[in-house]
């Protein structure tokens, strides 16, 4: 958030450009605005709280600007205290009061604050996406200050995303024209942002340099705060280049001025880094004792991030000592940490790509119902002028009998755009809930997939940082046989974690496309059911590495239907007992069964496995939903089988309580004739 400060300032001051008429003057609005700085020091929600009691008791007297100040103002408290979802909905707000403004800080500031709340949860292609977008807007603004922050905003997202040229492009930008105006706070911030980049290029001697630079015009000018991150970087530099003494110093007066300055949630990272110092010195008992606090600290201020690398270094912690069921542990805790930071960022990049839909469909709304009010308007008007023309003149009998029929046929008129207005409103009901359904699915997918190609990006980003650094060493001529060895090596491990996981996410997406029901299968034909389970079942079984008996009876039927079909509907059955039931059963048994119904069979299947609760039966033929999450399980076994069962062999299937292990109902038609096959 240390970045965010001066754009923050930046976006704030944007939304001074516009004077226009106010009911509460500017003074008195601004002496409002300081009691909301005055509360926002005990907390940011203390903030929010002030903001909405001020639009709350002076809401008919403010103007839209002024209102738009206001919820800029909130959403940025918000975003300071973990709300990002409430953040983007507050956002979304000013953007339909603004619809009618044309005052360019509007938009500007706008972008920028959506890509800092994105930016906050580290989903930084939208954060990118909202500061290009600001980017856009600031030359709008007249003045070059707009400009260069967001480009070093941008430049912030594109080394977050391993994007170094892309990054020390705009940071350069940024530096030079602190220099050239003389913005010293400014350079600082510039000289540190390129001593990052250098750092993450390898380049720890010129890393240094930067540093060093922004530590001395930090100090020279006063700019205490800052100070802080120049002392963590310079920690960071010394760690890497083994001068561990001066790495400790400079890491603990950076977690010391942190703490001074009432920051203690950015004094985690020092922390960390100091914790893996100490235990690349075999100092176990410092680390732990520093990532426990971590931990607590994470935990308190809702940091998933550090909460994140302090539970890896715990892991490793652990291993090192030969603990390795606690190492285990908190890798478990680490793992699902990494599930909640990929499951928010999924959910609110998904809520605001579908409020960004909701949104444009608002302002059309709006203007909607402002052309309506014009025309409502005109109408009352011509209304009006008859009337004083009726009383006036006086008309005759058959002019009020022709003013009532012109009555009646308004309300006709009326009765049927609101016949149409409903029935608009039923389609788009419909709309909502197919929306709902794909929202649903996509989450699901995004979800499932986020893991394998997650870890893909980062082998990908990792080789390509080491290439890099090879590259360099290949030109200076400083590479030796070890170091090429060691670069091998790691290639050769990152590109089999790329592959292995670029293969677990294709065989995400072909499990996700047997979810169609338009699933591959063979003619129909005719076959006898109780032989064809007879003989394929015990294949099936002989599969699994298990000791399965089974029980197959019934009455002999000649069905026409896709025997393929049923067989994957079968082996699925027993691939979920396997997998679900019998894990601490002795004597694992299996029961199908074949009877007829008139112009139907019934087929029960049925196993003595843990069984299937009651309250998770009408849920178990959804898709994505699984109680095993955590062993890999995608939860679309049970949705396969419904969709094979119902849409292909235009059956039904239904899960029955059962005394004993899980039990299952699949109703076929004898037949399946040509008019029911699509």
């Amino acid at each position: 958030m240390k970045r965010t400060y001066y754009a923050f300032l930046l976006l704030f001051v944007a939304l001074y450009l516009n004077n226009g008429f106010a009911q509460i003057p500017d003074d008195e609005f601004s002496l409002l605005r300081k009691e909301i700085s005055i509360e926002s020091k005990k907390s940011p929600l203390a903030g929010i709280k002030k903001v909405d009691e001020i639009l709350t008791k002076f809401n008919a007297q403010l103007a839209k600007h002024q209102q738009i100040r206001l919820l800029y103002l909130k959403s940025w408290y918000q975003i300071s205290s973990d709300r990002i979802e409430e953040a983007l909905s507050t956002l979304e707000q000013t953007r339909l009061l603004a619809k009618d403004i044309t005052e360019p800080g509007i938009l500007y500031s706008y972008y920028g604050i959506t890509a800092s709340a994105f930016n906050y949860i580290e989903s930084y292609e939208l954060a990118l996406d909202n500061y290009m977008k600001a980017y856009k807007e600031a030359p709008l603004l007249k003045q070059p200050q707009f400009i260069q922050q967001t480009e070093n905003n941008i430049g912030h997202v594109y080394l977050k995303l391993g994007l170094l040229d892309k990054a020390e492009y705009y940071f350069n930008r940024f530096y030079n024209h602190a220099v050239e105006n003389n913005l010293l706070s400014q350079q600082g911030v510039g000289l540190n942002n390129l001593g990052e980049t250098a750092f993450y290029r390898g380049d720890f001697n010129k890393a240094e340099e930067l540093h060093q630079k922004a530590l001395a015009l930090r100090k020279k000018h006063g700019y205490e705060y800052h100070q802080s991150w120049s002392l963590y970087n310079l920690g960071r530099v010394y760690f890497a280049i083994n001068e561990l003494d001066e790495a400790e110093q400079f890491l603990n007066l950076a977690i010391e001025r942190l703490t001074k300055q009432n920051a203690k949630s950015k004094a985690l990272m020092p922390k960390i880094e100091l914790a893996r110092m100490f235990i690349s010195q075999n100092q176990p008992l410092k680390a732990e004792k520093i990532l426990e606090e971590v931990v607590l600290l994470s935990k308190d201020y809702k940091k998933l991030s550090t909460l994140k690398e302090a539970l890896t270094e715990i892991a490793t912690l652990k291993r090192l000592k030969g603990d390795f069921e606690s190492a285990l542990s908190s890798l478990d805790e680490r793992n699902t940490v990494v599930q909640q930071i990929a499951e928010r960022k999924s959910s609110i990049g998904l809520a605001h790509m579908v409020s960004q839909t909701e949104l444009q469909t608002k302002e059309m709304a709006l203007q909607q119902l402002e052309q309506e009010h014009q025309l409502a308007m005109s109408i009352a008007k011509s209304e009006k002028q008859i009337g004083l023309i009726l009383l006036l003149s006086f008309m005759l009998l058959t002019s009020i009998t022709s003013f009532f029929l012109y009555r009646l046929n308004r309300k006709k008129l009326q009765l049927q755009n609101l016949l149409t207005r409903l029935k608009r409103t039923q389609d788009k009901l419909v709309e909502s809930e197919k929306m709902r359904a794909m929202t649903t699915l996509v989450s699901g997918m995004a979800h499932q997939l986020n893991t394998p190609l997650g870890l893909v990006i980062t082998a990908n980003s990792s080789l390509q940082s080491q290439v890099e650094v090879l590259t360099n060493k290949l030109s200076d001529k400083s590479l030796t046989q070890v170091q090429l060895s060691h670069f091998l090596n790691e290639s050769n491990e990152l590109i089999n974690l790329s592959q292995r996981n670029s293969e677990r996410a294709a065989e995400m997406i072909q499990t996700f496309k047997m979810m169609s029901a338009k699933l591959q299968m063979n003619e129909r034909r005719q076959f006898e059911v109780l032989g064809f389970l007879r003989n394929k079942v015990p294949l099936i079984i002989r599969t699994y590495n298990q000791s399965i008996q089974y029980q197959i009876t019934g009455k002999e039927i000649v069905i026409s239907s896709y025997s393929s079909v049923l067989l994957k509907v079968i082996n699925q059955f027993i691939e979920n007992s396997v997998r679900h039931g019998f894990e601490e059963i002795e004597t694992p048994l299996i029961k199908i069964s074949v009877n007829i119904k008139l112009n139907e069979i019934e087929i029960h299947y049925s196993d003595n496995g843990v069984g299937i609760e009651q309250e998770k039966r009408s849920k178990i033929f959804d898709p994505f939903y699984t109680t095993r999450l955590s062993d890999g399980n995608l939860g679309l076994g049970l949705n396969i089988i419904y969709n094979s069962v119902v849409h292909i062999m235009h059956g039904q299937v239904e899960c029955l309580g059962n005394d004993e292990g899980a039990h299952f109902l699949i109703v076929l038609p004898k037949n399946i004739s040509s008019e029911t096959v699509e």
